[in-house]
């Protein structure tokens, strides 16, 4: 299994309702303070696409006031922009309380995840190994180095300076007390005024390699930024390299889970890297307001509060219910499901009495199974390998019934056109989906499944409005040769005697559903 780079997984459906209101504050331009800061223009254009934006001077607040502009804006609200130190933020969210805004995560939240001793010893053993002081003098972190052994790498509680790997970040050896030394006074002074904290040393882990950075020598790993959304993933993506496939397995996948859930904040980032050995690791943690996308598209990452992957705009739970909605119509709904990295399509099928899951095609077997509800189908193991909770975030395209895609806002105009329907069939409907099934299993030039699934509808809907539930297999084969004769111009192609076997299929489906009240698998 691979995580998708746009969404992790389906939201719960109360993380959704909040998920898909909620407002977007981002900095101002520090010259224009009612445009927004060049550097999230892209973000502050996706978010705009369905919630409602704001923006902030950050200058001003840096010096204790707050100043709005853009949209109104009221409740629960994400900032997206620079990092503030805990203080400021605390100010920042207090001041927009007082407007009735209120920022995602509470100021002991945003503390907790910011600066690593806060989160650190809940996940340790799940991340290096680290000790800190609470200080910036050089005394002070050179007391830090005795008793360890190995390579350490060097950052405050924030922040490191990795893209000055061999200066002021790695030390390859803390024994080394003229080169622990070097580095140490190098990322203080550099450090300046953005230090935050104290003094951090972190055990060197030796990571999968996939490259080195061609600026600073720095090695890039395997490594992946998640955010999570209120104890769920909300997105993945590789952290440097944009265009390769996240590899994360689905065991891992249920790790990561795990994690998230034990995060107690509502919007937050976990940075992961893959150890040589295989396994991966936390490398940081960091409130999701303040962390950049890195390979993520703006785009995808907005889409994800909204349930939507690139291909897939559909939530389980919006699949789950307009399916039982058109059950209820009397509608035997299928909907197609197609994933990333399979070339199968797959199908499911919604009865009066149950629900079931096929591949599509019948040349490999299509492993229809059945289920007693919808809810016993998404978690089960199905055929392939797939499991339909753990497995949304791969799903690519999905397509079903008439109006499928905006099913919320017609099932009314929907209604009605079944209405219409059973009134100008009354009950031969069935006819026309057994013959569809048994004229879409004959494949008539092999058509199918290179041609639209619907490829001959137009002939199976004309047979079945021909036909009545007592006519015989000979009437049934007159009605497939005549139909498929005028269509294709093939005489001997379809002549009655090659026409027979298909209608018997159709005659026996026929006499199934008298008796069982469904069609036959």
């Amino acid at each position: 299994m691979f995580v998708d780079r746009y969404q992790g997984v389906y939201m719960r459906k109360e993380n959704f309702e909040i998920a898909k209101s909620i407002n977007f504050i981002f900095c101002s331009h520090p010259l224009n303070k009612k445009n927004v800061d060049e550097d999230y223009l892209e973000e502050y254009q996706a978010a705009g696409l369905n919630h409602t934006c704001a923006l902030f001077s950050f200058e001003d607040l840096e010096n204790g006031k707050l100043s709005l502009y853009g949209e109104d804006i009221k409740g629960v609200t994400i900032y997206r922009g620079w990092m503030m130190p805990p203080h400021m933020y605390e100010n920042f969210y207090n001041l927009l309380l007082e407007k009735g805004i209120q920022l995602i995560n509470s100021p002991k939240e945003y503390a907790k995840y910011h600066l690593l001793p806060g989160w650190y010893s809940d996940f340790e053993g799940l991340t290096p190994f680290s000790v800190w002081n609470k200080s910036r003098d050089i005394g002070d972190a050179l007391e830090l180095t005795e008793g360890l052994e190995g390579a350490f790498v060097v950052k405050d509680y924030v922040k490191s300076r990795k893209h000055e790997w061999h200066d002021a970040c790695f030390i390859k050896d803390i024994k080394d007390e003229k080169e622990s030394g070097r580095i140490l006074r190098n990322f203080i002074d550099r450090q300046g005024e953005n230090f935050e904290g104290g003094v951090v040393l972190r055990k060197y882990e030796s990571l999968k390699s996939v490259g080195i950075h061609k600026e600073s020598g720095m090695p890039i790993s395997e490594e992946y930024r998640i955010f999570v959304f209120k104890g769920e993933i909300l997105v993945a993506d590789n952290y440097w390299n944009e265009n390769e496939e996240v590899n994360i397995s689905g065991e891992e996948y249920l790790w990561i889970e795990s994690i998230a859930s034990r995060i107690e904040s509502s919007f937050v980032t976990i940075d992961l890297a893959r150890k040589a050995d295989g396994s991966l690791i936390i490398m940081e943690m960091g409130d999701g307001q303040v962390s950049g996308l890195q390979q993520i598209d703006a785009y995808g990452f907005y889409r994800a509060f909204q349930n939507q992957d690139k291909g897939n705009i559909y939530s389980i739970e919006y699949v789950k219910e307009t399916i039982n909605e058109l059950i209820k119509m009397g509608v035997e709904p299928e909907v197609t499901l197609c994933f990333r990295g399979n070339e199968s399509e797959y199908m499911i099928i919604g009865y009066a009495d149950h629900v079931s899951f096929q591949r599509c095609g019948y040349y490999d077997g299509s492993g229809e199974i059945e289920y007693k509800t919808l809810d016993e189908l998404f978690k089960s193991e199905l055929i392939d390998g797939i499991c339909l909770k753990r497995d949304w975030n791969k799903v690519i395209d999905i397509y079903g019934p008439d109006y499928f895609n905006d099913f919320e806002f017609k099932k009314d105009l929907y209604k009605e056109i079944v209405a219409l329907r059973n009134k100008e069939w009354g009950d031969r409907y069935p006819i026309f989906k057994i013959v569809k099934k048994e004229i879409d299993k004959w494949n008539p030039y092999g058509l199918l499944p290179d041609c639209p699934q619907d490829e001959f509808d137009g002939e199976s809907m004309r047979i079945a409005m021909d036909m009545t539930w007592d006519h015989t297999v000979d009437q049934i084969a007159k009605c497939i040769s005549d139909e498929f004769t005028f269509s294709f111009e093939d005489s001997d192609m379809f002549s009655f005697k090659s026409c027979i076997p298909i209608a018997e299929n159709i005659k026996d489906n026929m006499d199934y559903f008298i008796k069982n009240g469904r069609i036959k698998k």
